[in-house]
């Protein structure tokens, strides 16, 4: 394992505890940014950790499935930034 293996592995853990703290401990509308915002976090961890177990990205033509979670980790993120905003109307 390497530091950056290492770091990735420690960031999906706090991301998954800040889905279940603002799960538990929290309810409303300012929860639900929360927990897009952490699942936006988790998209982009995620897009990093899946390029070191994949295959060669060579042998897929077609979009690799780290684009498809890096993309959704910014969506995520814009999802969480409006309902922050009209949350706090």
């Amino acid at each position: 394992m390497t530091i950056s293996t290492t770091a990735a592995a420690i960031a999906l853990l706090i991301c998954a505890s800040a889905i279940y703290n603002a799960y538990r401990l929290r309810g409303g509308k300012l929860a639900w940014s929360e927990i897009l915002i952490a699942l936006g976090m988790l998209s982009f961890t995620l897009s990093l950790i899946l390029d070191l177990f994949l295959p060669d990205p060579r042998l897929i033509q077609s979009v690799k499935l780290t684009d498809f979670f890096f993309i959704f980790g910014f969506i995520l993120l814009f999802i969480a930034s409006l309902k922050l905003r009209f949350s706090l109307r």
